[in-house]
C-alpha cells in the first residue's frame, strides 16, 4: 500500500457523474477510483459548474477561500464530496467566474486550486503530487512555483522539490489559447509565459506552459507518446515536446468494466455473457435496427459513436465508403453531433441510402444499444490519443474495425482482436469493412471465435493505475 506518502491532487475540467463534455470525464471518474484500489489517496479537483447538481446534505461547505485575481479579492467557496460508492474525495470550487465551461473560467480556476493547495501545505495536510489533465490545467504547475523546465542552467524551487507535477495529454487537438490581457489577471509576471505572435498584440498557449513547467509529461497510450513528437499539432507545441521528449511517458487508459458491462447494462433489451453472446446479440442487434429506422436483417451492421469532429474522427472516409461499398452488403449506424457540416453530409447520406441510420444526438442508452447490436465498431481516426470505444465495442462483443494510430494501434490487434488499416483513405477503409464482411459470411465459426477473443480482453483500470503509481514513486524519490 501506498497511501502513507502518495497523495494526489487530480486537477480536471470534468468528472462523471458530476459533469461530462467527452471522454476525459470518464477517465477523471474511473483512473482516482482504480488509483484508490491500489492504496493512493486521491482528491479530485473541479469547477463547481452552474449544471453541476448535487445533494448538499453530503456536500458540505468547508468554507470561503480568498482569492485575488483581476486586482480584486474574491471568495470562493470549496465544497466536499465524494464520488458515489467510493472513498474518492471531491473539491467543488464554486465562484460566479466557475458557472460556465469556458477559458476564462479555467484561468480562474487555476489560481483556485494552486491557492488551495499552498493552503493545505500550510495545514500538514498537503498533496505531493499534483496530477493536471489537459489545456484548462496548463497553469498550475507554474503557479504552484515549478520551474521552466525547457530553460538551461534552472534551480529547482523549494516549491518544486515538495510538490511533483504531472501534466496529462488527453488530446492535443485543443490546447487554450488566451490572450496576454487575459493571463496579466492572474497576477505573474509576463517574462515567466512563452508569448506567441498574433494579430491580436501576442497570445498564450496553456498547454504548452504545462507541458514546459510539469515534471514529468504523460500521454494516454505508448504510441500516442511518440506521435506527439511531430509537427503536425503547431511549431509551438512541437518545440515544447521535442525538447521534453525525455520526460514523456504513455500509459493506456482503460475502462470501468463495472459500468460497462453486458450481462447488468440496464439500458440493454437482452442482456449476455460470453457464453450467450451470439443469442444476445441478435436480440439487441433486432431491436436497435427497429429503433433506429433499419432493416430488420442479418446483414453486417457497422456502427459508429462518437463526436463529429472533422479534425480527428474519419466521418469523411465512412461517407466516401458508403457511396463506394455494394449496398446490399451491410447497414451503418451512426450517433453523435459535431460539425454542422458533417453533420449536413450524414443527413444527406441517410436520405440517400436506407441501409444508413444517422440519430444527431448524445444518447447514452442509444449508444450502449449501439455497442450491443453492432456487429462491427467504426474507429477511422486521423489521430486518436486512446480511444475508449474500442475497448468498450470490445466488452460488448462488437468486434472494433480502426486505423493503426494512438491508443487504437497500441489496443487492437488485426485479425486477431479486430480490423486495423494503415494509411488514411478511404481506399485502406474500404478494403477493412469488405475483409470484415467476408469474413463473418464465408467464415461464421472463425467470427464467433473472434467475438468471443475480444469480449475476453481486459482492459480494465488496474494495469494503468499501477503504471501511474511507479511515475508516482519515481518523482517522490527524484527529490528535484
Amino acid at each position: 500500500m501506498y497511501d502513507r506518502y502518495m497523495r494526489v491532487l487530480f486537477v480536471t475540467s470534468e468528472c462523471v457523474p458530476f459533469y461530462k463534455k467527452g471522454g476525459l470525464g470518464d477517465v477523471s471518474h474511473s483512473l482516482p477510483i482504480a488509483l484508490s484500489h491500489v492504496g493512493v489517496s486521491v482528491t479530485v479537483a473541479l469547477p463547481y459548474y452552474e449544471k453541476i447538481k448535487v445533494k448538499y446534505k453530503d456536500t458540505p461547505c468547508l468554507g470561503p477561500l480568498a482569492i485575488d485575481y483581476a486586482g480584486k479579492r474574491e471568495l470562493v467557496f470549496v465544497f466536499q464530496t465524494r464520488i458515489p460508492k467510493t472513498s474518492v474525495s471531491v473539491l467543488l470550487f464554486r465562484h460566479p467566474r466557475l458557472s460556465v465551461y469556458d477559458v476564462s473560467a479555467f484561468l480562474f480556476f487555476n489560481v483556485c486550486v494552486s491557492t488551495w493547495h499552498r493552503l493545505t501545505a500550510l495545514t500538514g495536510n498537503g498533496f505531493n503530487i499534483v496530477q493536471c489533465n489537459d489545456w484548462h490545467t496548463g497553469l498550475i504547475p507554474l503557479l504552484l512555483g515549478e520551474n521552466n523546465k525547457i530553460l538551461k542552467k534552472q534551480v529547482g524551487t523549494i516549491q518544486s522539490k515538495t510538490v511533483k507535477t504531472i501534466m496529462t495529454i488527453h488530446n492535443l487537438l485543443y490546447q487554450g489559447i488566451v490572450t496576454v490581457s487575459m493571463i496579466r489577471n492572474i497576477g505573474l509576471p509576463m517574462s515567466l509565459f512563452e508569448k506567441i505572435p498574433s494579430p491580436e498584440g501576442g497570445v498564450i498557449n496553456l498547454f504548452r506552459e504545462g507541458l514546459e513547467h510539469a515534471d514529468v509529461i504523460s500521454t494516454v497510450s505508448p504510441s500516442y507518446a511518440k506521435e506527439i513528437l511531430t509537427p503536425e499539432f503547431g511549431p509551438h507545441i512541437f518545440d515544447a515536446l521535442r525538447r521534453r521528449h525525455d520526460s514523456i511517458i504513455g500509459i493506456l487508459n482503460g475502462i470501468d468494466t463495472d459500468v460497462w458491462d453486458p450481462q447488468k447494462d440496464s439500458y440493454l433489451p437482452k442482456n449476455y455473457s460470453i457464453g450467450s453472446v451470439r443469442r444476445g446479440k441478435s436480440v439487441n442487434k433486432t431491436r436497435l435496427q427497429k429503433a433506429v429506422g433499419l432493416p430488420v436483417s442479418d446483414d453486417l451492421l457497422f456502427g459508429f459513436v462518437g463526436r463529429i469532429e472533422p479534425r480527428q474522427k474519419g466521418v469523411d472516409l465512412i461517407i466516401k465508403a458508403v457511396r463506394q461499398l455494394p449496398k446490399r452488403t451491410f447497414q451503418l449506424v451512426l450517433l453523435g453531433t459535431g460539425n454542422l457540416k458533417q453533420v449536413k453530409e450524414l443527413k444527406l447520406l441517410e436520405g440517400q441510402y436506407a441501409h444508413v441510420s444517422f440519430v444527431e444526438t448524445f444518447d447514452e442508452r442509444l449508444a450502449r444499444r449501439i455497442y450491443a447490436g453492432s456487429d462491427v465498431l467504426l474507429v477511422p481516426s486521423k489521430f486518436e490519443p486512446c480511444g475508449l470505444t474500442q475497448m468498450i465495442a470490445m466488452r460488448y462483443g462488437a468486434i472494433p474495425l480502426v486505423r493503426k494510430t494512438g491508443g487504437l494501434a497500441d489496443s487492437v490487434i488485426d485479425g486477431k482482436t479486430g480490423f486495423v488499416f494503415d494509411e488514411y483513405n478511404v481506399e485502406h477503409l474500404c478494403k477493412a469493412m469488405w475483409k470484415a464482411i467476408v469474413l463473418r459470411e464465408d467464415k461464421p465459426k472463425d467470427w464467433q471465435a473472434m467475438v468471443r477473443r475480444v469480449m475476453r480482453r481486459d482492459f480494465s483500470w488496474t494495469a494503468s493505475a499501477r503504471e501511474y503509481v511507479k511515475v508516482y514513486k519515481r518523482l517522490l524519490l527524484s527529490g528535484s
